[in-house]
């Protein structure tokens, strides 16, 4: 016989109890959700679709026409048309939101999307309950990876040895205390923006990481990869900025870095880079801010630093990590000449004569030669075993020793190196003068970045780098501008031979120019324009132009050592110079390259130099220049430069002055 129901088991019951309540409470929950239709409304009523934060979360750009999105995954978008419509984009997002769970519930727009999903309902005042409830596992285990306690900025210095690394480099850094102790800092998680390389042919390289060939993605790494490889391999400083951001725009900022990471974008070298990407997040952390509409054609890392920290205020303090050559070059000042000496020996595995050295300089001796082992460092960072054990042998000595803290100057903070206090990198300027040839005009347009002329304060006192720079002359005999100098490439780099240290002093140049100065011949101006025999299938124009190719190598010294950096430099160079075009004949000839530059004060620098090219008898072009450049920076956007330049074969002379403006 069937017992009637009600002398069911109790547990059976429960289970009934429990299986009714949750269907009750489920279907309520469904007939309470937003009404998609409804949201729509609202977002429209409200114009979401034109608000400039929702146009930075899709990365939009405003085209001639209309909009286009700057990612370049599909999946970064629910509508077909949501790469050029926002208002198509937002209605399907809202439909996205709305949309039951099913299979993995990672794969739910609220979940793929937490940033838009988070700034619509905040926007719009909603109910985080009457959506669906989704456990969003995968970016709780990344945001977790970023716990944080503030957010800095940080600055990688110029790196010569990588183009891509050529302007410097920032990335973000999330602090887990307010430590600045290296080792507890080391563990704290960082995300930078890169492009993924999948060219390693010169050319190659150049054209896609100018025109957008490489695909940039964010990455997450701990502080410490980012120490070794860039303070101990790459040989560059790390200027840290610590953020004045609160906690709720930390935490959007993460959502935002989820976003950006489920897609990617074109990466450019000059524009959309490492920088520009960053700055999109800060924009995302903090609503209003307005940080990548202002660059037009070229974002620099160096510029974007001043942009954050002078321009919008959101700097709270500064840290330096020195490169080991910084810290090498700074604290070998401070050892004496028998101190040098023990440390030479030292570090190349020999016992050091420390008779007669100070406590404090005995410390320091180990430390330098810490450091100089530390200099033999591969790109990496990393160092062969040998070398490894040579330094912890010399750090377990140096224990035992007294603190060199007390040396004056033993701190490392190059102040003078701070890129806050750099100029901009794009120049515009307008020149004067009167010339061999006559009186002329010149202007002059480089987008990029530094040159030995400037003021060196922000910028390393020994290198100079330019892309794309272009002089238009007009002479007041003549109506024509021409074309004085097209500058593709020019990268110079200067360190100086110091005790202990040797390293290579080297230059690399690509451009056209105009060959009217080396083609020169004494007597009246207009005789240029006759048929000199220099051309036997025509009249010399000295108009004309030849493309260049130089590369030297060779040594810079600092006689004065005492003397702040970059004082006094003398170099020399020799190498190899590639001309020709324009009804010349190309040779590849020996040249030279030597000169002094001085900066009495950080404001005002002299160089003198001699180029000397070794062309082949029968060519018309003057082999021996001689340049005199003095520069006066007014402020950090203007300079007064004046300059003397002659060809002491040809008796060509020019004499100029330019008024330089840095934005």
């Amino acid at each position: 016989m069937r017992r009637p129901i009600l002398f069911m088991p109790f547990w059976k019951s429960l289970l009934v109890v429990i299986f009714s309540y949750s269907s009750l409470v489920g279907g309520l929950a469904a007939e309470n959700r937003y009404d998609s239709d409804q949201l729509k409304k609202w977002a429209q009523s409200g114009n979401l679709h034109r608000s400039p934060y929702w146009h930075k979360l899709l990365g939009y750009k405003q085209e001639p026409l209309s909009y286009e999105s700057a990612a370049d995954g599909d999946s970064f978008f629910f509508s077909e048309t949501g790469r050029w419509n926002p208002k198509a984009e937002l209605a399907a997002t809202i439909d996205g939101f709305l949309r039951p769970v099913q299979g993995n519930p990672n794969d739910h727009p609220i979940c793929r999307f937490p940033a838009r999903f988070h700034w619509l309902t905040k926007t719009l005042s909603l109910d985080r309950n009457r959506f669906p409830s989704v456990d969003c596992s995968d970016f709780q285990e990344f945001a977790s990876h970023l716990e944080t306690s503030s957010l800095s900025y940080v600055f990688a210095s110029y790196y010569s040895g990588h183009p891509a690394s050529l302007f410097g480099h920032t990335f973000l850094k999330f602090n887990r205390s307010d430590s600045v102790d290296v080792a507890m800092v080391a563990e704290d998680p960082s995300i930078s923006y890169g492009a993924r390389v999948t060219s390693t042919d010169p050319i190659t390289y150049f054209l896609d990481g100018m025109f957008g060939g490489f695909n940039g993605t964010l990455e997450l790494q701990p502080f410490q990869n980012h120490l070794q490889v860039y303070t101990e391999g790459e040989q560059r400083d790390l200027w840290e900025f610590k953020l004045n951001l609160r906690e709720e725009e930390i935490q959007q900022l993460i959502r935002a870095a989820w976003e950006m990471n489920s897609t990617h974008y074109h990466y450019y070298f000059l524009s959309e880079n490492c920088s520009y990407r960053l700055l999109n997040l800060l924009e995302l952390a903090r609503p209003g801010l307005d940080l990548t509409d202002s660059y037009f054609w070229t974002v620099h890392p160096a510029d974007t630093a001043k942009q954050v920290v002078d321009q919008n205020e959101m700097a709270s303090s500064v840290v330096f990590f020195p490169a080991t050559e910084t810290r090498y070059r700074k604290r070998l000042r401070l050892l004496s000449g028998k101190g040098r000496e023990a440390m030479l020996s030292l570090s190349e595995g020999n016992p050091p004569d420390l008779s007669g050295l100070s406590p404090a300089e005995q410390a320091l001796v180990y430390e330098v030669a810490t450091d100089r082992v530390l200099l033999e460092a591969d790109g990496d960072g990393s160092l062969e075993p040998e070398l490894k054990k040579r330094i912890e042998s010399l750090l377990e000595a140096r224990k035992r020793m007294s603190s060199p803290t007390s040396l004056d100057g033993y701190r490392v903070l190059p102040q003078n190196r701070n890129p806050l206090i750099g100029h901009e990198s794009t120049l515009l300027s307008g020149t004067g003068g009167t010339s061999s040839i006559g009186s002329f005009g010149e202007i002059r347009f480089r987008p990029a970045l530094h040159d030995l002329h400037d003021r060196a304060r922000g910028y390393s006192p020994y290198g100079e780098l330019e892309f794309f720079t272009l002089r238009l002359r007009s002479y007041s005999e003549y109506a024509n501008i021409e074309v004085e100098d097209f500058v593709l490439i020019n990268m110079m780099s200067m360190d100086p031979v110091v005790t202990g240290l040797w390293p290579i002093t080297w230059e690399v140049k690509l451009g056209v120019h105009s060959m009217a100065s080396s083609l020169y011949e004494s007597g009246p101006a207009p005789d240029l324009l006759e048929n000199s025999g220099l051309f036997p299938d025509g009249p010399s124009d000295p108009f004309r132009h030849m493309g260049y190719g130089i590369m030297r190598a060779g040594l810079s010294w600092e006689p004065f050592e005492q003397l702040e950096e970059g004082s006094f430099l003398v170099y020399s160079l020799v190498g190899l110079s590639l001309e020709g075009g324009s009804g010349l004949s190309s040779e590849m000839v020996p040249s030279i390259r030597a000169g002094a530059l001085l900066r009495p004060f950080s404001v005002w620098s002299i160089r003198m130099e001699y180029i000397g090219t070794m062309y082949s008898n029968g060519s018309p072009l003057a082999r021996d220049k001689f340049e005199l450049n003095s520069n006066v920076a007014l402020t950090r956007s203007f300079a007064m430069e004046f300059g003397l330049s002659m060809h002491p074969d040809n008796g060509y002379m020019e004499t100029r002055a330019s008024l330089k403006y840095y934005f």
